[in-house]
């Protein structure tokens, strides 16, 4: 076994501390807050228009909750991958959101949130019938999720970094 495989098994090994661990949980739930009001904003514009959310699309939103559902376990074990999922899920969610509300998909998987932000604002016809306002709300919505999630990202990445460190050192 190298040197590179010793060191990569003892840093797997390291235990999150008390400090870390609460620090990373406040992280992933702080992005698990971000993504429940933006998806709160959605019920309520879906309700102004009367649009009804296909169970589709309620199941292929949960995709969203799986990165930070995932950190809050492997905090809750203590492990140091914690660190990283967490840098992950601050980035995936924050780009997810802003390049679907912002270009809109192709996919034709986001219901009448398949057109951007912007499409919407000026009035869309989806499934023939017309839709029309994104209001300032779902503007702070849309960005709060970068703001919020995007320092979990940042906070996770440093303390990667001190424990891989402290880890290389001992």
């Amino acid at each position: 076994m190298s040197k590179s495989d010793r060191e990569t098994i003892r840093l797997l090994d390291t235990k999150l501390d008390e400090k870390t661990a609460k620090t990373l949980m406040t992280c992933a739930l702080v992005m698990l807050l971000s993504v429940l009001l933006h998806d709160g904003d959605h019920i309520r514009q879906a309700y102004k228009w009367t649009y009804s959310i296909p169970l589709s699309l309620w199941a292929l939103n949960l995709t969203v909750y799986v990165l930070p559902v995932v950190t809050i376990f492997l905090v809750k074990n203590r492990r140091f991958s914690a660190c990283v999922v967490c840098a992950i899920a601050g980035v995936f969610t924050s780009a997810s959101f802003l390049i679907l509300h912002l270009c809109g998909s192709a996919s034709g998987l986001w219901g009448v949130w398949n057109f951007s932000y912007f499409e919407i604002a000026r009035g869309i016809t989806y499934n023939g019938v017309y839709y029309q306002g994104i209001d300032w709300i779902s503007w702070v919505f849309l960005f709060e999720v970068p703001v919020l999630s995007l320092p979990g990202s940042v906070i996770a990445l440093k303390k990667h970094s001190q424990l891989k460190k402290a880890a290389q050192a001992a």
